[in-house]
C-alpha cells in the first residue's frame, strides 16, 4: 500500500483487486453486473439501501473510478459489524465534527456494498449528511517519469530528530492520481521548519485556509508553497546505478510543492537558497494528521502531473534515496526512530 494505516484515522481503503489486504477487507460486497441491464436509466454513484441500511457505490462506466465518500456524525459498520473508526474535520470556522471517510477505487460494472448505517434513533435516512465525490480515475500515463535532478530535504530537525514517511510513491490513501502518484508524505508536528530543496523562486503561496480532517470537501482547499528551482544537471546514471530502477529519466523544468502548510514566510516572487526557511508545517487541507505533503512537478500547471524526484543526503549529495513508507527519515537519508528522552 506504500501507505500507513495508523496515518489516517477515520479513513478506510477499499479496493476489489486487493481484497486479500486487511485494509480492504472491510467491504460488505463486490458485485460485478451487465450495464445493458441499465440502458436509458439514470444509476447513482451512491446509493443507501433503508431496508438493509445500507451504503453502496456503483460504477457503471466503462473506465475504473475513485470515490472519497465521507459520513458525518453517524457510525458505520464493516461486513463482520465492527465499528469503522471514525476521524474528525474542522472547518475554516474552527467547528469539528466527527465523521468516517471511504477510500474505493472500484472497476468498471461493479456494485461495491461498502457498509452498514447504524443511526441514532432521532435520526433518519433522510436527514443523513453525506459528501461525495466520484469521477474516473486519472492514472498516470509514465510511472516510471524520472527527473535527474536530486533535492535536498524539506524538513528542518535538530539533532536525532527524523520524520516518519506515512505514504510514498503510490501511496493507497491519496497518491495513486496523476497529479500526485510520486508525492511523500513525512508525519511532523505542525510549525516544523520547511526548507527549500535547492535554489530558485518563489512561484505561488497559499496560507490562508485553516480547515483540517478527512472530509471530502478539504480535497479542494489546502495551503501550499510552489517553488521553481534553477537548473541543476545531476548525472542520470547516478539514479539507474543506485536504484537498480526501471526509470525514464530526462531534464527540464523543475517545481516542488510543499502542501498542507500553517504558514508561508516567503511571498511569490522570491528568490531562496538551498536550505532556507520557507514556512512552516501545518495541518490545512485533507489531512487525517499533521504532515508535509511534497511533490514535484515538470510545469506549474494545475493539472501537471508529478515526477519522481530523489532526494540526496546533505553528508554525499552522491547518496540519494526515495523515501518509503514506514521508515524515518533525516537529511541524511534513512535514519533511526527518535527515542522519547523526556522524563518517566
Amino acid at each position: 500500500m506504500n501507505f500507513e494505516l495508523d496515518a489516517g484515522p477515520g479513513c478506510h481503503i477499499a479496493r476489489k483487486d486487493n481484497g486479500g489486504s486487511p485494509a480492504t477487507q472491510w467491504v460488505i460486497e463486490w458485485e460485478d453486473f451487465d450495464p445493458t441491464e441499465f440502458v436509458g436509466q439514470e444509476v447513482p454513484d451512491i446509493a443507501i439501501d433503508p431496508e438493509e441500511s445500507t451504503l453502496s457505490l456503483c460504477n457503471d462506466r466503462t473506465e475504473y473510478v475513485v470515490a472519497y465518500i465521507t459520513v458525518y456524525e453517524t457510525v458505520l459498520r464493516d461486513c463482520k459489524g465492527q465499528v469503522l473508526q471514525q476521524g474528525t474535520t474542522v472547518d475554516n470556522h474552527n467547528v469539528s465534527r466527527p465523521c468516517t471517510t471511504l477510500i474505493v477505487l472500484c472497476p468498471p460494472s461493479t456494485f461495491a456494498t461498502l457498509c452498514y448505517i447504524e443511526l441514532p434513533q432521532d435520526k433518519s435516512l433522510e436527514n443523513l449528511k453525506i459528501d461525495s465525490d466520484v469521477q474516473e480515475w486519472n492514472k498516470h500515463r509514465d510511472s516510471a517519469d524520472t527527473h535527474p535532478q536530486t533535492l535536498g530535504f524539506p524538513l528542518q530537525g535538530g539533532t536525532g530528530t527524523s520524520f516518519r514517511c506515512t505514504q510514498g510513491e503510490s501511496g493507497h490513501l491519496t497518491h495513486f492520481f496523476a497529479g500526485n502518484l510520486h508525492a511523500i508524505d513525512f508525519a511532523c508536528p505542525i510549525g516544523t521548519p520547511l526548507l527549500a530543496v535547492g535554489n530558485g523562486v518563489v512561484v505561488e503561496c497559499k496560507d490562508s485556509n485553516t480547515l483540517s480532517g478527512i472530509a471530502v470537501s478539504n480535497l479542494f482547499e489546502w495551503n501550499s508553497v510552489i517553488l521553481q528551482l534553477d537548473a541543476h544537471e545531476d548525472s542520470i546514471d547516478r539514479h539507474q546505478k543506485s536504484t537498480g530502477r526501471e526509470e525514464s529519466v530526462k531534464a527540464g523544468p523543475l517545481f516542488v510543492e510543499y502542501v498542507h502548510i500553517a504558514k508561508a514566510t516567503v511571498k511569490a516572487g522570491d528568490r531562496v537558497t538551498a536550505g532556507q526557511v520557507i514556512g512552516l508545517s501545518g495541518s490545512v487541507g485533507f489531512s487525517p494528521e499533521p504532515h508535509l505533503h511534497f511533490a514535484a512537478y515538470r510545469s506549474e500547471e494545475p493539472t501537471a502531473a508529478t515526477v519522481r524526484a530523489y532526494f540526496h543526503s546533505k553528508k554525499d549529495p552522491d547518496v540519494t534515496f526515495l523515501p518509503k513508507a514506514g521508515a524515518w527519515y533525516d537529511a541524511n537519508g534513512v535514519a533511526k526512530a527518535p527515542t522519547d528522552t523526556g522524563p518517566a
